[in-house]
């Protein structure tokens, strides 16, 4: 095993291992602020839906990769391979259609009383709850026909003349038509992402210029938990679409350059890890109600004193 190796699969083990704690730990203060509030929030169950999401793409795209440069290099078989690209592929599905739900449930929720979207935002509220399960459902029948095409190695099978190499596992054909409707649910879910970040940053610009009306300057101004929570979705989205970017990037690149190395590879999965990995710790640093739900048994005694 090459120092190259190692530096990888020490990299890929501590992002792994980092997001996943990152979304276990977040989980955990979820379920403990909801258990001691006795309230839910709408978007509660996006939020747990994401986390899970980020943890099965973590363990199915992270863990190959250790095990790959940790010396283990040909664990997989044709069947493991398939599997777990297959795992790989959905939840890469709902990580943008879950993400993408949520910044335009947000958008409908901040949306002004005089606003178009404010005659659909009951309607559309009501849809949160079964388009989470609804998720799943579409991701797992619009991949189901992706691992017929993934087989074991290149390096073990030197048949693999035309596909794409990833790795530890190869997929044959890649420009067939089954990867024509995954497509397709990813531009239109950007898309939606993209002009429900384009809405929020217009209706927060126009909230700080009433607020500077209403407030004086000498006058401490907090921030709102809706607005917070906004802020909060705003940083998820730019984190997401720059990540979902570079990962776009460098596999159309590894696609399209033959002799491109594994390098592009690395780099794509190493940039589609990111998102997952920050997004617990920034939640758990943004969100006020688990901040106060977890802080509160240990400032109550100190008040009292």
């Amino acid at each position: 095993m090459s120092l190259y190796d190692t530096v990888l699969g020490i990299i890929f083990f501590s992002q792994t291992g980092v997001g996943v704690l990152g979304n276990s730990l977040f989980l955990c203060l979820y379920v403990w602020t909801l258990s001691n509030s006795h309230r839910s929030r709408l978007l509660d169950h996006i939020l747990v839906q994401l986390t899970l999401t980020n943890t099965i793409v973590l363990l199915s795209k992270g863990c190959p990769l250790v095990n790959f440069y940790f010396g283990n290099i040909y664990f997989l078989g044709n069947l493991d391979c398939k599997m777990v690209f297959y795992f790989q592929r959905v939840s890469r599905g709902l990580a943008v259609c879950t993400t993408c739900l949520l910044s335009i449930f947000q958008a409908v929720t901040i949306s002004p009383s005089n606003s178009r979207l404010a005659r659909y935002k009951v309607r559309v509220l009501k849809l949160i709850r079964p388009s989470c399960p609804l998720c799943w459902i579409f991701n797992m029948i619009i991949e189901v026909n992706v691992p017929i095409y993934i087989t074991g190695s290149r390096r073990i099978n030197s048949s693999h003349t035309d596909g794409f190499d990833m790795v530890y596992c190869y997929w044959e054909k890649v420009f067939k038509e089954v990867i024509i409707l995954p497509s397709l649910r990813d531009i239109l879910c950007v898309g939606g992402m993209v002009w429900a970040s384009g809405y929020i940053i217009v209706l927060l610009y126009r909230h700080q210029q009433k607020v500077r009306h209403i407030h004086s300057t000498s006058l401490s101004q907090k921030t709102s938990p809706e607005i917070r929570a906004t802020q909060t979705i705003l940083l998820l989205l730019s984190i997401f679409v720059s990540a979902y970017c570079i990962n776009c990037g460098f596999t159309l690149y590894k696609v399209y350059v033959t002799h491109s190395g594994d390098w592009s590879v690395v780099v794509s999965t190493f940039s589609e890890l990111c998102f997952p990995t920050i997004s617990p710790f920034l939640l758990i640093h943004r969100d006020t109600q688990i901040f106060r739900s977890c802080c509160a048994p240990w400032w109550k005694p100190s008040l009292r004193s």
